[in-house]
């Protein structure tokens, strides 16, 4: 599944799955674990049914579209509710100064990772490198990396994301997440920005409903060896020194060309 629409059908299974529980996915102290599989793209023809059952604490949800004739499922996974531990208390959210681009592209269509010292956490990533043409879309702070190969970004609110009232929404969690994966393609394994990034698997254990004032950041640290087509990127969620949660998404690049072969099989 091309990462967008993968994250789109997270967002709708999630918003089914609290309209299903009486909004009970998204309150305080309670905690998500979330897994997800995506074994076929989805289509531009052919409406997408929604589905979501199950007992007790987790719910089984499926997104299935019909082309052709055929009926096959695009996203599967479930999502169980647990007890969230108390968390960090809020602070309010870091300003947002109107900021220029964060980084630049690098030889061969790549992009290059600006000195940390040069920015803040409150500033936005370059649009560019989450492939977003609106900044108010970008859900990253400017990236910080640590000589040990670890990346970190603030996580930002936006608008078109973030519910009324003072608690997040789950949904802003992996989008942030899915930005930084997109971000770490380029600036860490160096590809280029026409690559396609194609969703395998998403995993996640975090807070239903973390405060919208608690400053939440996300990492990932470069594991060893050389980057693969087939990557799984483990990513933390933190507050401050607090580690709240952890994302995994298991991801398949590919160039336009493998993209175009892939897709007309």
């Amino acid at each position: 599944m091309d990462h967008l629409p993968g994250n789109l059908l997270v967002a709708g299974l999630l918003g089914l799955a609290g309209d299903v529980t009486g909004g009970g996915l998204r309150r305080a102290g309670r905690r998500l674990r979330l897994e997800f599989a995506f074994p076929a793209f989805g289509e531009l023809e052919g409406g997408v049914d929604l589905h979501c059952g199950g007992a007790g604490d987790t719910l089984e949800l499926t997104a299935t579209q019909s082309v052709g004739g055929t009926t096959r499922d695009i996203c599967r996974g479930t999502v169980t509710v647990l007890p969230e531990p108390a968390l960090p208390e809020a602070t309010p959210p870091l300003p947002l100064p109107a900021a220029g681009p964060a980084g630049g592209s690098g030889r061969g269509g790549t992009a290059t990772l600006t000195a940390p010292a040069e920015r803040t956490l409150a500033t936005p990533a370059d649009p560019r490198l989450v492939h977003r043409a609106d900044l108010s879309t970008v859900m990253l702070g400017a990236p910080t990396e640590t000589p040990d190969g670890g990346f970190t970004c603030a996580v930002l609110q936006c608008p078109s994301l973030a519910p009324p009232g003072d608690l997040r929404d789950p949904i802003e969690v992996i989008e942030a997440a899915r930005q930084l994966v997109l971000m770490l393609g380029h600036i860490a394994n160096g590809h280029a920005f026409d690559t396609h990034v194609v969703w395998i698997d998403l995993a996640a254990d975090i807070p239903a409903a973390p405060p919208a004032g608690l400053p939440l950041h996300v990492s990932w640290r470069r594991p060893p060896g050389k980057p693969r087509p087939r990557t799984a990127f483990d990513m933390g969620l933190h507050a401050g020194t607090a580690d709240l949660g952890t994302i995994r998404l298991v991801t398949h690049t590919m160039s336009p060309a493998a993209y175009r072969k892939v897709r007309a099989a």
